[in-house]
């Protein structure tokens, strides 16, 4: 397993197809690229059910909107998440629903801004039990399973993020 605390490192990690660890502003994540294929091993890393679904990290409203269909009044709504700790589950024209944050912490934006793409997150655990605190936690745990950590202090959240609903307009996690 590689270790790197260069996140353009990390970047190119993911762009290769890579399933990596990283800190969020709360816990620590693993990602990846938004493909089929890497949900399915993301899937399998996490000893996951495949169905379930994941959050989507991007870096700004504009640009995710560019791919998934979202309706007008909706995009208006999601602008008042952006840059928060707030995941958005949001009706899609592409997909039934999407959930998707739009991070402030400096780590994750300049990840996202060097790969260029929104990344599948969720968080560095296996299904079911807590998620790992420390990147030597990571590694113990994932060894063999991921590539790479980017070894970056974690933002001063110490939680998941809440998850609004904004069609239902209300807080679900």
């Amino acid at each position: 397993m590689r270790l790197t605390q260069d996140i353009g490192e990390a970047a190119l990690w993911i762009k290769e197809n890579k399933v990596i660890a990283y800190p969020t502003e709360g816990i620590w994540g693993l990602g990846c690229l938004n493909k089929p294929e890497l949900l399915a091993k993301l899937s399998k890393v996490k000893d996951r059910n495949i169905n379930r679904k994941y959050i989507l990290l991007a870096s700004s409203v504009r640009l995710f909107t560019r791919k998934f269909i979202i309706k007008k009044e909706y995009v208006e709504k999601m602008l008042k998440y952006e840059k928060t700790f707030t995941t958005i589950i949001v009706p899609c024209g592409n997909c039934e629903t999407v959930a998707v944050r739009f991070p402030k912490f400096p780590t994750l934006e300049m990840l996202l801004e060097k790969t260029g793409d929104e990344i599948i997150s969720t968080s560095a655990n296996i299904s079911g039990s807590e998620p790992c605190r420390t990147a030597e936690d990571i590694k113990k745990v994932f060894f063999n399973k991921i590539f790479g950590i980017l070894d970056l202090p974690l933002g001063n959240q110490g939680v998941p993020s809440k998850i609004f609903d904004i069609k239902e307009e209300k807080y679900v996690r």
